[in-house]
């Protein structure tokens, strides 16, 4: 019996319905490479958090029942009941950190005039002072750091006519003439009756009718006021409940498997408006979790009235469940003046200790019509993607894939014990290829396991030990294997780099080949580094359309 002819894929968008399976990326033509970027973002000067763990030497108090059976016998339970129950289940168990480790997060991003500028939480030790970077781009592709005179746990910003405004987690309000200060105390927050308000994950909104709002909570439930713009310190409006933690939302449970029903942490909480509709962002599932995740709610009001609307949470189904491949916590929203709705947000690693994060990016949509109309769509991404406002045929993908993940190829000049090169391109960001310490020309070697037309490369470091600041930077050469030759050539020569990126996105001229070699030379620190992941991008759809086994 002959075999059946193969079906063709169904075209998108076929008799009113889109495709069965997901398609393959197939390339963009006429891309420039050097107006793309990658999560997580190569955002220069983050924060080091150094955080020492050690553990118990006996199992004596470990997994220690004395403090629950209170929680347990309560006769109903709210969220903090919940929170309670899990800081009681938690006594005797300790965290251990290796290494320090950069750390960013809680994202607030503010247009002023065009300009992009971008505030967050850092080692969050030491406060006020422990980030007073803000990063500024016009192009999201260049960030420059700035350094304030001090620094936030959680930071809000908001510009009201030619002053700016800042606060944070428990800390007064702050004003300046510039976005970057420097930054005079105004004092604490003051309910309508004059007295003092402390709070946490705090979020400025001004309106398009000059009102001034507040949400602000770790924690259920979200809580928003209004406050007086000619000194906003000031509520106007006694505190209302937002939005609340709802245990039959798996979205909002904490964890990274979602077990837990009992509490979501939900915190993070955004107020803006587009057009006529107002959206409440929250984040939940705790911020030591890839799953931390954001979800969207809708309102005609700006304190009432919010109800879900969408799918939650934001780009749930366009990612994987993997510390490579994270969900979006904690972050924000921000319309810049090309009219993209840009998402910035927080992205979990929380290897060496829980705040161990980075920065996220990506550019949503507005559903314009449908049963699905004003929700907001977002697709989290972890290859190339064109930055904002320079779609190529309506499309932000480039179309290429992460191609150095091919387990069974690669070599390293050394590994340290339970380091080895492997871990340098596992798709988890736990773990890591270190070369042995004394070797002094660390060199790891990635093959594809095929060919491939390469164009653009990833290097998330790993920096060792507890000495490195946030201005140490890798120095190195990335090589490419050039086929007709047999021979390595130059990608990128980095060996006098003295910018201190933990994420360092690389593009360059399109290459035909089946491996990459990286020589680490050093950091302007002399610290020791290893590598997270060494992704590489490219596609052999040209080549296998060239050889027939793609029609048009």
């Amino acid at each position: 019996m002959a075999p059946a002819a193969a079906e063709k894929p169904e075209k998108p968008g076929a008799q009113g319905v889109g495709p069965r399976t997901q398609l393959a990326k197939v390339p963009l033509s006429g891309v420039d490479m050097t107006q793309t970027y990658v999560n997580p973002i190569n955002l220069p000067g983050m924060a080091v958090r150094n955080i020492v763990g050690t553990m118990p030497p006996t199992d004596a108090n470990v997994a220690n029942t004395s403090q629950i059976p209170a929680s347990l016998n309560l006769p109903t339970w709210t969220a903090a009941s919940g929170r309670t129950l899990s800081s009681r289940s938690s006594v005797g168990f300790t965290r251990i950190s290796e290494n320090s480790a950069r750390t960013g997060a809680d994202w607030s991003a503010v247009n002023v005039d065009g300009t992009i500028y971008l505030y967050a939480s850092g080692a969050m030790q030491n406060a006020p002072n422990n980030n007073r970077t803000v990063w500024s781009t016009t192009d999201y592709l260049t960030w420059t750091p700035h350094e304030m005179n001090l620094g936030l746990v959680a930071p809000t910003v908001v510009q009201v006519g030619d002053t700016f405004y800042m606060a944070g987690n428990n800390t007064p309000v702050y004003r300046a003439d510039s976005p970057t200060g420097p930054w005079t105390s105004m004092g604490s927050f003051l309910r309508p009756n004059g007295q003092v308000l402390s709070v946490g994950d705090v979020q400025f909104f001004l309106d398009t009718d000059g009102r001034l709002y507040l949400t602000y909570n770790i924690g259920s439930p979200i809580m928003g006021a209004e406050l007086d713009p000619n000194n906003p310190r000031q509520l106007i409006s006694d505190p209302v409940v937002l939005w609340t933690f709802d245990p039959r939302q798996e979205w909002q449970h904490i964890g990274d498997n979602k077990a837990t029903y009992t509490h979501g942490y939900v915190e993070g909480s955004q107020l803006f408006k587009l057009g006529d509709t107002y959206y409440l962002q929250v984040a939940s599932g705790g911020t030591e979790f890839t799953t931390y995740a954001t979800g969207v709610m809708t309102s005609d009001r700006p304190l009432s009235g919010f109800k879900e609307t969408q799918r939650n949470p934001i780009g749930a189904g366009n990612n994987h469940p993997s510390s490579v491949y994270p969900n979006a916590g904690h972050g924000s929203f921000v319309v810049d003046d090309s009219g993209n709705l840009v998402f910035f947000y927080t992205y979990v690693i929380a290897y060496e200790e829980f705040f161990e994060r980075r920065l996220g990016m990506d550019v949503c949509t507005v559903i314009p019509n449908g049963p699905q109309q004003g929700a907001i769509d977002c697709e989290l991404s972890n290859t190339p993607q064109l930055a904002p406002g320079r779609k190529i045929s309506g499309r932000d993908d480039v179309g290429l894939y992460n191609v150095a993940t091919n387990s069974q190829a690669y070599w390293s000049s050394s590994y340290a014990p339970g380091r080895n090169p492997y871990y340098g391109s596992d798709r988890s960001l736990s773990t890591w290829w270190e070369p042995a310490d004394n070797d002094n020309a660390p060199t790891y070697i990635r093959g594809f396991g095929t060919v491939f037309h390469i164009s653009a490369a990833q290097i998330q470091w790993k920096e060792l030990g507890r000495t490195f600041t946030k201005d140490n930077a890798v120095q190195y050469t990335l090589e490419y294997k050039d086929i007709p030759t047999n021979t390595w050539r130059t990608l990128v020569d980095r060996s006098t780099n003295t910018t201190a990126y933990t994420a360092d996105y690389v593009t360059f001229d399109r290459v035909l080949t089946n491996a990459v070699r990286l020589k680490i030379l050093g950091t302007t620190e002399n610290v020791k580094v290893g590598v997270h992941e060494l992704n590489v991008f490219g596609e052999n759809y040209h080549l296998v359309a060239s050889k027939g086994m793609l029609t048009p």
